[in-house]
């Protein structure tokens, strides 16, 4: 078992929702190094990340269904904005609650304190 999946787990054992216990998708494709878990991201960083990430791809994949067969409205930005500005509140929120609620400071104050440090 790899170490990211033992943490994975770990993480999920102390009751941390799954989806905060992987890396975000987007430094799966610009980094290739050991990405940390989004539950260790600052809830600011990711709240850019998703913003940006999750409007483009959003609004992409909406002009690629249903949007390119009807004629431009400026309604179609509006809601590519508000899509990604949403989901980045929502997942900067759960993560700054799980942060506060299982009290971590930084990953690797974490990794020493539950002696996973290299």
């Amino acid at each position: 078992m790899k170490r990211a999946d033992f943490i994975q787990l770990y993480l999920e054992k102390k009751g941390v929702n799954r989806y905060l216990t992987k890396p975000y998708p987007a430094y799966l494709i610009l980094f290739q190094e050991n990405p940390k878990p989004r539950l260790f991201e600052s809830p600011l960083k990711l709240f850019v990340l998703q913003s940006v990430f999750g409007s483009l791809s959003w609004g992409f994949f909406m002009w690629l269904i249903i949007w390119r067969l009807e004629e431009f409205s400026v309604y179609y930005l509006y809601a590519i904005v508000f899509f990604g500005v949403f989901t980045a509140a929502i997942l900067a929120v759960n993560v700054a609650r799980a942060q506060k609620r299982l009290k971590i400071d930084s990953w690797e104050q974490w990794q020493q304190d539950n002696h996973f440090d290299e």
